[in-house]
């Protein structure tokens, strides 16, 4: 295959560690990094220097489409901004690989897929949980008929006061920008449950609440930097790792007022730091989720009971009393990682899963081999999301967020929310 032309739409945090360097460095024989694109110009500058890179760079995506001539866009800006680069990058002849979530909100949606129907090239989205070693693991079981038909389905996830409490101190927090953590978030979840079990789903029901963070604080300030509150604060956390990403990221906030140490306490946020989601799928199967942001403890549970047996993963991660500055989330030490196989017929077998290393438990890895050395002659393997499927995971979290809206109404109709209204 003769290597293809990448850029990458959205130059932060995951668009750097999880793309810009991996193609600048990986993959020569395949992929090429050819461009890089960001509304902020100071943000451009800072990913070149982070990645060790030195490709052209762009504040104006049509000119670095025009300019570049790429095979492939890769989209890692806001989640609410994806369906504007998708579908102009699809309209471009461009393959897509968009970060997930997908998108926010039915209407985009309804926008992708219009935009996508009829092409030839396929567009992806970053479903990296679909290749972690358990959900590998428990797809393969789950296909060989191990529990027989799936009947239910449980899955927990905690985030603990670490890891959760960032998504209330960046962009994440206010829905405008990332559709609450049932879509930012949860959208893993949801798409993981429906590749293992292969179908849509149909009704849903689901309550939620700001429980710890946003105005349920005791005290505020604009930022962890500089705030009197900081002896006291339990959140408090220097973002930093040294003073030239301290640098680095002033120069960014004076372009456009971005700051990555908010307060958690900030009365303007307006996402959900506590929720449960009641669904079915349309093949009968029954789901209970739950996802809580201010957990004791990081890790997920889940749960597939089937006619023949049942299935559990449960994984805990190590938890420190407090975030280190530079903590890379998706790299935490895991304390526990269990999975257990119940049937009639034999009892409990520990089933061994192979260790993965890398970020989020290797799983970062091993999509980005698939993705960018895989043959484009080639069809997508099944663990490569498609759009299609993608848009699936997104309507869960969009018709969660619409019956907590309605004090807990049964949205009965998901697949309807694909309709305009």
């Amino acid at each position: 295959m003769e290597p293809k032309k990448y850029v990458v739409a959205g130059t932060g945090g995951r668009g750097v560690g999880m793309f810009v360097k991996p193609l600048a460095r990986d993959f020569p024989g395949t992929a090429k990094l050819v461009g890089l694109f960001d509304i902020n110009p100071s943000r451009l500058k800072a990913a070149c220097e982070l990645a060790g890179v030195n490709v052209p760079t762009y504040t104006d995506f049509d000119r670095m489409l025009a300019e570049t001539k790429p095979d492939a866009v890769i989209v890692t800006t806001r989640d609410a901004t994806h369906a504007e680069y998708v579908v102009r990058a699809i309209r471009a002849g461009c393959r897509v690989i968009c970060e997930k979530a997908l998108c926010t909100t039915a209407a985009q949606c309804r926008e992708i897929l219009k935009a996508h129907k009829g092409e030839k090239v396929p567009s992806l989205v970053t479903h990296n949980m679909r290749y972690g070693a358990m959900i590998s693991q428990a797809k393969k079981l789950l296909s060989e008929g191990a529990i027989g038909n799936i009947l239910s389905m449980e899955f927990r996830e905690n985030l603990d006061r670490n890891h959760g409490a960032d998504y209330f101190r960046r962009w994440h927090r206010r829905k405008e920008n990332s559709g609450g953590l049932l879509i930012h978030k949860a959208s893993h979840h949801f798409d993981a449950l429906n590749y293992l079990c292969g179908a849509k789903p149909k009704a849903l029901i689901a309550t939620g609440a700001l429980q710890v963070y946003g105005k349920n604080g005791p005290f505020r300030s604009k930022r962890c930097m500089g705030c009197p509150h900081a002896r006291e604060c339990e959140f408090y956390v220097d973002m930093f790792v040294n003073e030239k990403t301290r640098k680095l990221y002033l120069e960014c906030e004076k372009d456009d007022g971005y700051m990555r140490d908010g307060c958690v306490f900030d009365p303007e946020i307006d996402i959900e730091d506590q929720a449960h989601v009641l669904y079915t799928y349309d093949n009968g199967i029954r789901v209970t989720y739950c996802l809580t942001a201010y957990a004791s403890y990081e890790g997920y549970y889940l749960a597939v009971e089937g006619t023949e047996g049942r299935l559990e993963i449960n994984e805990v991660h190590a938890t420190p009393p407090r975030e280190a500055a530079g903590a890379t989330h998706g790299e935490e030490v895991a304390l526990k990682s269990e999975m257990l196989l119940f049937t009639r017929k034999h009892g409990v077998r520990k089933i061994e899963v192979p260790r993965m290393t890398g970020s989020h438990g290797g799983a970062d890895e091993a999509l980005r081999r698939e993705f960018f050395e895989r043959d484009w002659s080639l069809p997508p393997t099944p663990q490569m999301a498609s759009i299609e499927e993608a848009v699936q995971a997104v309507l869960i979290g969009v018709a969660a967020n619409e019956s907590i809206a309605k004090g807990g109404k049964a949205i009965r109709d998901v697949q309807a929310l694909l309709k305009a209204r």
